[in-house]
């Protein structure tokens, strides 16, 4: 019991003989792989004091100031751990210090290489890095960006439980699940040593090479409207574009009514035209969309309607010609029959005559009498 005591009270006497003894500057140092490297070991009062090191070590010293410098020119040592330490060694400091190094190269690729990729099929991306330290402040992340320039990250993984100083290589991954937008897409991973407020603003960054990618997928109808039921005039034509996007770009097949005449197709047969559709070309007209990995139906039912403005319009037409007609006939046979009657003179003279003809003959019959 004694024993376990006499231990405590001396670790806490060295507690507070460093924390009082000695004070080192910057508490922790980031240095890049082969840079210098310095720091500052204060003490109060004034003693003797040195540094364990091995790069850069210094001797004890005596030293009317209150503080003693280490410093190294090219820090090589992955485990270099500079300690400040006092005459017997009752007081000691270490210094916190962090040796990085970015990776010589960082590259992306397929676990299994397929080409090219299919829509809605998983695959698992890695990203290689060679000689990068200290792995526990990687992080390493996946973007994608599209073919409009859109950028998106994919996800990002790191793993703090390593304890490595020296450099390594290795493998991050991450599962991939491409839909058809993701055609003509771009790949990439970056390599980022997250060394905290102490290491460089902002933390260094390594990026891959970028990964263009193929998509294959089944068609998919992109016909506008879109597939519903349509109406056409008789003596219209029909125009039906069933155009699909796909990769491999998709043939097409068409089904139409059985009295339906043999359609005007463009070379890829994505659009049919008929002219001059009458009531019988109604009915159900059916595109398909076809490549290897599946097809694509649409079934624009079409409708022959007949216009009976037309037809009203031309009954009212023949039946104004034939009233013509008759008024015509009607007219010419009176006009005939008038001009070859018989007629007295006295019917044909103009009024005003007659009318002094019958004054004078009833002044005659006046004068007889």
């Amino acid at each position: 019991m004694e024993i376990v005591i006499l231990v405590s009270l001396l670790s806490l006497y060295c507690d507070i003989t460093d924390a009082e003894c000695l004070v080192v500057s910057p508490v922790r140092l980031v240095v890049k792989y082969g840079d210098p490297a310095s720091a500052k070991c204060t003490s109060d009062p004034p003693q003797q004091m040195g540094w364990e090191a091995t790069q850069g070590g210094v001797g004890l010293t005596d030293n009317e100031e209150k503080f003693l410098n280490w410093s190294f020119q090219r820090v090589t040592d992955w485990n270099i751990k500079p300690t400040c330490f006092t005459e017997s060694g009752k007081c000691h400091k270490q210094l916190d210090i962090t040796v990085y190094k970015l990776p010589d190269f960082v590259s992306i690729s397929y676990r299994s290489h397929p080409d090219p990729m299919v829509e809605q099929h998983q695959y698992q991306l890695q990203c290689l890095f060679q000689n990068i330290a200290p792995i526990e402040r990687l992080r390493v992340t996946f973007y994608k960006v599209n073919t409009g320039g859109e950028q998106t990250e994919l996800g990002t993984q790191q793993n703090s439980k390593y304890n490595i100083k020296t450099p390594v290589n290795g493998t991050y991954t991450l599962d991939f699940t491409p839909s058809r937008d993701d055609d003509g897409t771009q790949l990439w991973c970056s390599a980022m040593l997250d060394l905290g407020p102490e290491g460089p603003q902002p933390p260094p960054v390594m990026e891959s090479d970028r990964l263009n990618i193929t998509v294959h997928y089944k068609p998919q109808i992109t016909m506008s409207p879109g597939c519903f039921s349509v109406s056409i005039t008789e003596g219209d034509t029909l125009s039906i574009n069933c155009s699909a996007k796909g990769n491999p770009a998709p043939s097409y097949e068409w089904l139409l009514p059985q009295a339906a005449p043999a359609p005007n197709t463009m070379e890829d047969r994505s659009v049919v035209t008929i002219t001059n559709m009458v009531k019988s070309h109604s009915g159900e007209y059916t595109c398909i969309a076809i490549n290897p990995l599946g097809n694509s139906t649409c079934t624009v039912n079409v409708e022959v309607t007949v216009d009976y403005l037309p037809i009203i319009a031309g009954l009212a037409a023949a039946a104004i010609v034939i009233l013509l007609v008759i008024s015509c006939f009607i007219y010419s046979s009176y006009y005939k029959h008038t001009r070859m009657g018989h007629y007295q003179l006295k019917d044909m003279l103009p009024r005003r005559h007659k009318n002094k003809h019958v004054a004078h003959h009833n002044g005659m019959d006046q004068s007889s009498m």
